[in-house]
This record gives C-alpha cells, structure tokens and sequence, in this order.
C-alpha cells in the first residue's frame, strides 16, 4: 500500500470481511489518487432531559448512629423497597412518619435507657 493513500472508512450491515479487505487494497483508476474524504458525522441532537415532576421538595441530612441501626434501617428499607417496589425515599418518609406518630414511646424509650 502507498503511503498516504486513504482507506474508505468500513461500511457496516453483513458485509462480508474477505469483501471488505479487497475493496480497501483495490486501486483506483488512476493508481495513485486517494479514495475521497469520509463525509463528516452528523452531529449528535442536544439531549433533552425530562422535566421532573413537580413533587415535594427533597432534602439530603445526616445523622450519626451506632451501626447496628444504619444497618437494621438500611435493612429495611431495602425490604420494603423490593417488597412494595416504591423508590426508597418514600420508604423512608414513610419510616420516619410512622416514628413520629410513636414520638411518646420514643421518648420513653429514651428516657428508660
């Protein structure tokens, strides 16, 4: 192969390969003129993300607890997660508001340490 000459870029669909070598070794009429440039790509579209929908407003806290509680909350809400399939952030409001109903037993738990 003379150098500088240009390959075409491979077509894809079934071509068959032996097909495929042949037509990039073939010379052109003249010999020696390069194959014609490859069109430029297309441009890809801009993405168009989805308007996410309007729900409550999400916040992100942290607090530290002993690790066997993160592990026994992590642990459910991982059960409840694949059991009622709803996304864990729900799973955890619904955690939380059900311990705020039973504030009073918290705070007598609390209180009994």
């Amino acid at each position: 192969m003379s150098p500088g000459k240009q390959l075409p870029p491979p077509s894809g669909g079934g071509q068959d390969l032996t097909a495929l070598l042949r037509a990039r070794h073939a010379r052109s009429d003249d010999g020696d003129s390069p194959a014609p440039p490859a069109p430029a790509p297309a441009a890809p579209a801009p993405v168009q993300r989805p308007s996410r929908a309007k729900g409550p407003a999400m916040d992100r806290r942290s607090w530290y607890m002993p690790k066997e509680s993160a592990d026994a909350l992590a642990a459910a809400v991982e059960e409840l997660h694949f059991a009622t399939r709803q996304p864990k952030h729900v799973i955890m409001a619904a955690l939380v508001s059900v311990a705020l109903e039973q504030l009073p037993a918290v705070e007598q738990r609390i209180r009994d340490r």
